[in-house]
């Protein structure tokens, strides 16, 4: 699926919020001011001055709102809460070339940063479903792990949010599965033999 650098950045801003508080565990990872300024920093925004509580609670309450679209089966409920955010925002589309080249932004001129962030993670979104991707904003299918993740592989099959941590245990755990059964077969069938030859 191709998204343009920048709805890519904003999705995938998106991701690493929701994913900030872990829904399994409870664990609050956007702890403090700062770590939302790293998070956001990670992706590229630029944070030129502190965040505010104010910011960070805006942060935070955008999580479970965005959260809703992932895994969601019902795409015109997740586009109706999304456009209503919208309005909520008080999105105000505008092309800008600000940094040679031309793209849009969505948050009404001068916004504090955490709207801006809100504006463009809801546009990038909306930008996926409108794409045709909305089956590609997934929940990772690991049982033990919450986290959402953006699908943009070419066949669209990627199942978990990270390949390296939570495929791997699935597909080890899977494996140990297997052996497990393949032990216990083999062990009976070697028990047989063993009464047999007596």
């Amino acid at each position: 699926m191709a998204v343009s650098d920048y709805s890519s950045r904003a999705a995938l801003t998106a991701v690493d919020l929701v994913n900030s508080h872990d829904v399994m565990t409870g664990e609050e990872r956007l702890a403090s001011e700062a770590a939302a300024a790293e998070l956001l920093g990670r992706r590229g925004w630029v944070v030129d001055r502190p965040l505010s509580r104010v910011d960070l609670e805006r942060l935070r309450g955008l999580r479970p709102r965005l959260r809703f679209v992932f895994g969601n089966a019902v795409v015109r409920k997740s586009v109706a809460d999304l456009n209503g955010l919208l309005r909520e925002l008080g999105a105000q589309p505008q092309l800008t070339d600000h940094d040679g080249a031309w793209h849009w932004h969505y948050a009404r001129p001068r916004a504090p940063l955490a709207e801006r962030v809100a504006t463009t993670c809801v546009v990038a979104l909306l930008t996926v479903i409108a794409d045709g991707g909305a089956a590609r904003l997934r929940i990772c299918d690991r049982t033990e792990c919450g986290n959402v993740f953006v699908d943009a592989s070419r066949p669209g099959s990627r199942r978990f949010c990270d390949a390296r941590g939570c495929g791997n245990r699935v597909h080890a755990s899977a494996y140990r599965e297997r052996r497990r059964g393949a032990g216990s077969e083999g062990s009976g069938g070697s028990g047989d033999e063993q009464l047999s030859s007596q």
